[in-house]
């Protein structure tokens, strides 16, 4: 009984005149313990409820649909078992989602995850499971171009009680050998329910290491992996109850779980844990004005190198970002300064200037964003007229993907869940080779004037012509 507690674990808070906490309506919280609540796009929620079935505890992964900025009664989801207890679900990565299962007779647990591309059950994490030990509440996220497993284990090695523990994840889709998260985030008690905010680059967890309260509290970090700085305690949303499974679904909102007084119970002490919500005030810019900084960058061309990305294929997408495209870009500056001298200016002032203002235009996207905008990028391609027009489409095309590449990898992801919310939408208007200047050559032999003519590095571009707020 014991090891299943400690499997799924119970929560609480505190409310602090800065940030506003509200209980979830009986639609979501019982008698019974709710945990782990993710909300994965604007009107989609998954969490996970524990019930007391005489006297053998059993817990299940529910679903609920928001509407009128209500959360409607709970459902049973796609992700549960006759024969496993399930719970707690992490789908920050949109094609995967993991989750923990345990057997409902000898409380023995896995971490699972199901790829959504194939839909074929539940696949267990050999390389991450250590038989004997709890391996449990698992959180994939990203740190760069890396993806990294969160969990949680008292396996050996660690430093004591439940410690978190990360696995990277490879291109292929497999695990590494997990790595203890270190002593910054680890201690001789426990430590559990990771969760990374991409928002702040702050992991986020729970544990009872303040031997004097003897109850866990929500703590962060700033770091990635296993190097970390101190955590501090987040005190806006701790009580002398229990906090934990804290996640964030924007930059000022989310959800954790909490066993204090507001909290359903059937006895005098406080048993189960419920659902509470989060908001701390926005720190917002006015949106005319993030939008008219944004619009003081418009339109903003981005360069490429003669057929780059991918030269010589018909493809309409790449691999590539944008910055690689760049870089490789900026390497070829001596080439061609060989051909005309009066490039250098080229290079400086129109090429590099371009990529800095790019950052500056992302960061003031990310603003808006975080301040519950949807917005709509309008990006035009164009291509030189040394190839036939159907091929420059193609290329102008893959020009775009690059940036949407960029996008969706820049500051760890950070686009990549405004994206998959549909909350940033690109505009993809490709126009070829149809709107080059008839300065630009099409001779390929005669590279001075088709390649490395000023002109032509003008044409081989594509641009952000516009940023519409869709709300």
């Amino acid at each position: 009984m014991r090891t299943f507690l400690i499997i799924i674990l119970f929560p609480f808070t505190f409310l602090a005149q800065e940030v506003e906490i509200k209980h979830l309506s009986d639609n979501i919280n019982s008698l019974g313990a709710e945990l782990n609540f993710i909300q994965i796009t604007d009107s989609l929620a998954y969490f996970t409820v524990v019930s007391d079935d005489e006297g053998v505890l059993e817990s299940s992964i529910y679903k609920s649909i928001l509407k009128a900025d209500e959360w409607g009664k709970k459902r049973y989801s796609k992700y549960n078992s006759d024969i496993y207890n399930t719970a707690n679900l992490n789908s920050s990565i949109k094609e995967f989602s993991f989750f923990t299962i345990g057997n409902k007779e000898t409380l023995d647990c896995k971490i699972v995850f199901f790829d959504h591309k194939k839909n074929n059950g539940y696949k267990v994490i050999d390389a991450i499971i250590k038989e004997g030990f709890i391996n449990t509440q698992p959180h994939l996220t990203r740190h760069k171009n890396q993806k990294a497993l969160y969990f949680v284990s008292d396996r050996n090695g660690g430093f004591g009680g439940l410690d978190i523990w990360v696995s990277i994840m490879d291109d292929k889709g497999s695990f590494g050998m997990p790595i203890n998260a270190g002593n910054k985030i680890n201690s001789p008690y426990d430590e559990i329910t990771p969760f990374y905010n991409n928002h702040d680059g702050k992991l986020y967890f729970s544990s009872n290491r303040n031997q004097e309260k003897k109850g866990f509290d929500i703590f962060k970090s700033e770091g990635n992996l296993n190097l970390w700085k101190i955590p501090t305690n987040v005190k806006e949303l701790n009580t002398k109850q229990d906090e934990m499974y804290l996640t964030f679904y924007s930059k000022n909102k989310g959800y954790f779980s909490s066993n204090r007084k507001e909290a359903k119970y059937l006895s005098d002490q406080y048993c189960c844990n419920d659902i509470f919500s989060f908001e701390y005030p926005k720190k917002e810019q006015d949106s005319i004005v993030l939008l008219q900084k944004t619009h003081e960058y418009l339109p903003l061309s981005l360069y490429f190198h003669n057929d780059e990305p991918d030269c010589c294929t018909m493809k309409t997408t790449t691999d590539k970002t944008y910055k690689d495209s760049y870089i490789d870009y900026f390497q070829m500056k001596d080439e061609y300064m060989i051909q005309n001298p009066n490039n250098e200016s080229f290079f400086t002032n129109e090429l590099q200037e371009s990529y800095n203002k790019l950052s500056k235009v992302f960061e003031l996207l990310i603003a808006d964003l975080n301040n519950g905008h949807k917005i709509e990028l309008q990006v035009k391609g164009f291509a030189s007229p040394l190839h036939n027009t159907e091929y420059n489409k193609n290329l102008s095309q893959r020009r775009i993907s690059s940036l949407i590449n960029y996008l969706s990898q820049y500051r760890a992801g950070i686009f990549a869940d405004f994206i998959a919310a549909k909350q940033l939408t690109i505009t993809e208007l490709s126009f070829g080779e149809s709107q080059s200047s008839e300065k630009v050559s099409d001779n390929p032999n005669d590279k001075k004037k088709s390649i490395y003519s000023i002109d032509a590095m003008r044409e081989r571009k594509i641009q952000i012509i516009d940023v519409i707020l869709k709300d």
